[in-house]
């Protein structure tokens, strides 16, 4: 697990020239709750997978990209103690579980239907 991570919210987003043969790139804007501010590169079509948009809550990965917040806890890389507005971390990681939890349950009654009477 990293330290923590600084948040930043996308306050814009800005399509670089392309020249033939390259990938198609993003200029990114970031500023955080204390008013710095970031200015990064990042593919497009990363961006458009991540579903990131201008005010998105975002971190800088460690290989320089935006990841979402939810994306970036899921991978471990955000403290459990770090408190981020909005989204409460523990309730957020045990969404697989709980979904898991749901799914055993929903077999058990099929399987108890199915039952001969």
């Amino acid at each position: 697990m990293i330290d923590k991570l600084m948040i930043y919210e996308i306050k814009g987003i800005e399509k670089d020239l392309l020249e033939e043969g390259n990938i198609p790139m993003l200029t990114i804007y970031l500023g955080d709750q204390e008013g710095m501010e970031e200015i990064i590169s990042m593919e497009e079509s990363l961006m458009y997978e991540r579903q990131l948009q201008k005010g998105s809550k975002v971190v800088i990965g460690p290989d320089g990209n935006l990841f979402p917040l939810s994306m970036a806890e899921n991978l471990g890389m955000l403290d459990e103690e770090q408190e981020i507005p909005g989204i409460c971390l523990q309730q957020q990681g045990n969404w697989q579980a709980e979904w898991m939890e749901n799914y055993m349950d929903a077999l058990e009654e099929m399987d108890d239907l199915l039952k001969p009477q």
